[in-house]
């Protein structure tokens, strides 16, 4: 004799298996924190870049830099 018996409209198992169509079947939700990310370490490289090319000493200058100073 069979110890599993499926009845038709059984709370317990339409329950369950709706559960898992709902699961299986819809479509997941895009996440945008990882392009929010991208974007942020873009926009902080792109000003660093900015910040250590106005800092450097310009080439087409006249005068040498001068060496730094040893303590």
């Amino acid at each position: 004799m069979d110890d599993e018996f499926y009845f038709d409209g059984d709370p317990a198992t339409e329950s369950t298996r709706r559960h898992m169509e709902r699961v299986l079947t819809d479509p997941k939700p895009r996440r945008r924190w990882p392009w929010v990310a991208a974007a942020m370490t873009g926009m902080a490289l792109l000003g660093v870049w900015q910040f250590r090319k106005r800092t450097r000493p310009n080439s087409d200058a006249d005068e040498p830099t001068p060496p730094p100073s040893r303590p």
